[in-house]
């Protein structure tokens, strides 16, 4: 009896540490999708601030299109 007993415990033990194995494997994979898409958000934010800024220069180039053609 105390054998299969001693089996037993290394049975658990051994799903403990497969529940451990996919705890930290779920963690890392938790950890590398939140830097992805911190990523993603970034580059979408460095892009839409490109296009910001070329949207105000063609609206300043329009603008002082209007006021030279108006002055004339």
């Amino acid at each position: 009896m105390a054998g299969l007993a001693a089996a037993g415990s290394l049975l658990d033990e051994d799903e403990d540490a497969e529940e451990k194995r996919r705890r930290m494997e779920a963690k890392i994979a938790a950890e590398n999708f939140g830097a992805a898409l911190g990523f993603a958000a970034g580059a979408a934010l460095a892009v839409k601030e490109k296009l910001d800024e070329h949207a105000a220069q063609e609206k300043q180039k329009k603008q002082q299109h209007e006021q030279t053609m108006g002055g004339m």
